[in-house]
């Protein structure tokens, strides 16, 4: 429970010590007062034996603001699902995250915000970069109460597949029943662009430097989205070794 003008950030960190695969399943549930703010931030670090389902559903309420963020890398299958309930008057939700997967890994986001109060925000931003008959899955809905007048509702996903085995799922949903709004979702799939490995493979890279260089530049951009300085480097750093391992 995030009290009336409380701020908590709260990193939720998930690793396998030991040498039996497992199934972790998690259940948060958030209250976020009146002028409160929360930042969750989700980091998995499993073997690719484990399995790990997240749940998380948070209720903001008047003026109160709810921040999420996902990295997921590991694990064989994972899923984080989000329900977000924008309760009252100016209250808002953020949820952006990066996968990276490969080898046969599978991984999805489920977001489901609800606008029921006045003048309320929402933005979502989720990209993905799979190799190696990897799978990730993005299923994002949002839904306006006929009283959520003035809401602002955003959605993108996006995707990079390195190779032709791998696949992107996509499921963006709006359900409106106001008529003083503005909501908009998008999504995209392809390959890295063969122009940019070029150029930078004539600046002096090769080209696993170049495919790497490109990879961080694009998930990094849904990272650069957090604002907690340390939990962003943190990422960041993490991210970066992951990339390295890239073949």
């Amino acid at each position: 429970n995030v009290e009336e003008n409380s701020e908590i950030d709260v990193l939720v960190y998930s690793i396998n010590l030991g040498s039996n695969p497992l199934f972790l399943n998690n259940s948060n549930f958030f209250l976020v007062e009146k002028h409160g703010l929360l930042k969750l931030f989700y980091l998995n670090e499993l073997s690719k034996k484990d399995i790990n389902y997240n749940f998380t559903q948070t209720n903001v309420m008047e003026a109160a603001n709810f921040e999420n963020f996902i990295l997921s890398y590991s694990s064989s299958f994972f899923k984080s699902d989000i329900e977000c309930e924008l309760q009252s008057n100016h209250s808002s939700g953020f949820i952006n995250g990066a996968i990276y997967v490969s080898d046969n890994q599978h991984h999805e986001i489920k977001t489901n915000i609800n606008h029921i109060g006045e003048t309320t925000k929402s933005y979502q931003k989720i990209k993905s970069v799979l190799n190696k008959n990897s799978k990730a899955v993005f299923q994002g809905k949002i839904h306006v109460d006929k009283n959520a007048q003035k809401t602002n509702g955003y959605q993108l996903s996006k995707s990079i597949l390195l190779d032709e085995n791998s696949e992107f799922d996509s499921k963006p949903e709006l359900e409106i029943y106001a008529d003083d709004v503005k909501c908009s979702h998008g999504s995209t799939s392809g390959n890295l662009d063969e122009n940019s490995i070029f150029y930078l493979m004539s600046r002096g890279l090769n080209e696993s430097q170049a495919k790497k260089l490109l990879i961080k530049g694009f998930l990094t951009d849904t990272i650069e989205t957090i604002t907690n300085e340390n939990i962003k480097k943190y990422y960041l750093n993490k991210l970066e070794q992951k990339i390295d391992e890239y073949r």
